[in-house]
């Protein structure tokens, strides 16, 4: 069942349960779902309603230092079905390199490989509503006479996107208003949690509405479900300082915050302009779910990138109409931003300015929405390209808590965030290897939109809001924040779910692996549960 808290009447309302989980975004409604098949009772606290609203939303904003980063309120949306709710759908497994330990990289590699996720990626297709779990180039493209470029695939091969921008909130509110034994509570903020008086687990989680309902909630397990910023925060809160919180013995609670840093590099100028770029461009198979598609990019191989010692990309062409350089203005970027919020793209709010900046230049956005209107079809003598990188998992890269409060009275996530050198020579690289690869097979090459250097490229990398990293998984408590199966060290009621827990992040969007990962831990709670734990 789904139960609006406002509905709660003040001083303090309390509730039991079995699990007790927070956040209703992918991660959360994920658990919730395995476990709602075992009969035990969970209640998940969700800090939002069933849409957008401003007022939850503000409970995002917080402070930015280092790079440039979007502001934090339109990184991330409070609302059942979480930030499914403006995402863009594009999913991938990580790669099995992004898995293991590479020594030109800090910050190891994963508990586990890639063969443990397997069978989880294999659901999460199933709860994404993706089709089949099926990445090889050859299932998808060449019926319809695309065909990818013929590259050497040890330096850059073609590599397939599932796309569906499902948002779970819409796709699964029946099966939880239809579950007896889940309790959804909406517009309920967790404030902390509260350990045990021997302070080996977690006893309660305390909660609030913004409308002053007090709720504290009880269970044999909890799981944070909140998302890479505020999972680390709820655990700084969660203690008499942020270095004595829950979890936070060693001081990693915060730490090793990434992004994928992404960036518009410049263009594709193929040899021959008749060529088609069908094979890279949206595309809907027969037999696909509704609203589901495939698509192609190209990343590099696994033998380029332990030969230059580079950090895992991709690189995806833009439809053919964004090739002209009247895209590269600020104020058609305004627009395809505004445009984006129009259409359930991105968080609300700010259209209209967005909108305001574009029409500084009205002659631009014309000439713009008339290529939108004009040009199509596969072939074009000018692409430009979408790049999305991997970046170094550093422990300087944090979340901490900021002097600023909220209006339910808690600090304000602090996100530090800065390109390392390593970052800044891996992009570089990684383009350059690009044309290199394009030239050597004769097909094109690549022109830069800016001049190879450090600082230009620093300047014009931006936040893919992929908030990841910030309660690292590791076997060793002396190097992450949680075990193998999420679970925080030295606390034994306490797991975690979502991206906050990724060692490494690879170019890959988050959202598939976080489903596959809270499929997993769901599979782990049950048969906690079934053992009596």
């Amino acid at each position: 069942m789904i139960i609006d808290a406002r509905s709660y009447r003040p001083p303090r309302s309390e509730t039991d349960c079995d699990v007790c989980i927070v956040g209703a975004g992918p991660a959360g409604l994920t658990v919730a779902l395995e476990l709602a098949r075992t009969g035990r009772s969970i209640v998940v606290l969700e800090s939002g309603g069933w849409g957008y609203d401003g007022r939850a939303q503000r409970l995002n904003e917080g402070e930015v230092l280092g790079h440039s980063y979007p502001a934090l309120r339109s990184t991330r949306a409070s609302a059942f079905g979480g930030s499914t709710l403006v995402w863009a759908g594009w999913c991938r497994p990580l790669d099995a390199i992004d898995f293991e330990p590479r020594s030109w990289i800090s910050g190891g590699g994963w508990p586990f490989g890639p063969e443990e996720l397997a069978p989880f990626y294999r659901r999460a297709h199933e709860i994404c509503r993706l089709g089949p779990f099926d990445y090889e180039v050859a299932s998808w493209i060449g019926s319809s006479g695309a065909r990818p470029l013929p590259l050497d695939e040890r330096s850059i091969r073609t590599t397939m996107f599932h796309v569906s921008p499902l948002p779970f909130g819409d796709a699964y509110r029946r099966d939880f208003e239809r579950a007896s034994t889940v309790r959804v509570l909406l517009h309920a903020s967790a404030l902390r949690l509260h350990p045990e008086p021997a302070g080996l687990g977690i006893a309660s989680a305390s909660a609030t509405t913004l409308w002053g309902s007090q709720l504290e909630v009880t269970a044999r397990h909890f799981v944070l479900a909140g998302g890479g910023i505020e999972n680390a925060r709820l655990l700084l809160l969660s203690g008499d300082s942020p270095e004595r919180s829950v979890g936070n013995a060693r001081g990693l609670v915060g730490r090793y915050f990434t992004e994928h840093p992404f960036l518009h590099p410049g263009h594709f100028v193929p040899s021959d302009s008749r060529r088609s770029l069908a094979a890279y461009l949206p595309a809907r198979p027969q037999g696909m779910p509704p609203g589901a598609s495939v698509r192609a990019g190209l990343s590099l191989g696994r033998d380029a990138l332990e030969r230059e010692r580079l950090m895992n990309a991709a690189f995806v062409i833009r439809p053919a109409y964004e090739g002209h350089p009247v895209f590269d203005s600020p104020e058609v970027a305004a627009l395809l931003e505004a445009w984006e919020k129009l259409r359930g793209r991105g968080v609300p709010g700010g259209a209209a300015a967005e909108l305001s900046r574009a029409l500084k230049k009205p002659h631009r956005v014309v000439a713009a929405l008339w290529r939108r209107l004009a040009v199509r079809g596969p072939m074009a003598s000018r692409w430009a390209l979408r790049a999305f990188f991997e970046a170094e998992s550093v422990a300087t890269n944090r979340i901490t808590l900021s002097n600023e409060r909220d209006a339910l009275g808690r600090p304000r996530p602090r996100v530090e965030w800065r390109l390392t050198d390593l970052d800044i020579a891996s992009m570089r690289g990684c383009f350059r290897l690009l044309d290199e690869t394009l030239r050597a097979a004769g097909v094109g090459r690549l022109e830069l939109a800016f001049p190879d250097e450090p600082d230009r490229w620093s300047a014009a990398a931006f936040g893919g809001k992929h908030h990841m990293g910030t309660t690292r998984m590791h076997a060793s408590p002396d190097r992450g924040v949680v075990d193998a199966d999420g679970k925080v060290h030295g606390v034994r009621n306490l797991f975690l779910a979502g991206s906050s827990v990724f060692p490494t992040a690879g170019f890959a969007n988050p959202t598939l692996t976080i489903v596959a990962l809270a499929a997993r831990l769901g599979e782990r709670l049950r048969q906690i549960l079934a053992a009596g734990g």
